[in-house]
């Protein structure tokens, strides 16, 4: 099952892809991933 936060997570890795943050969330854990939603969440809302 995957949690709510991924499909969220997957727009905003696309719509902040010039970060380059896209090719290291493979490797990551799921607390790693919301750290990065929470930083792009962040970072969208100005």
């Amino acid at each position: 099952m995957k949690p709510t936060f991924i499909s969220e997570l997957e727009l905003l890795l696309t719509r902040f892809s010039y970060l380059g943050i896209g090719a290291d969330i493979a490797s990551m854990g799921l607390i790693e991933l919301w750290g990065v939603y929470c930083y792009l969440r962040r970072h969208a809302d100005g």
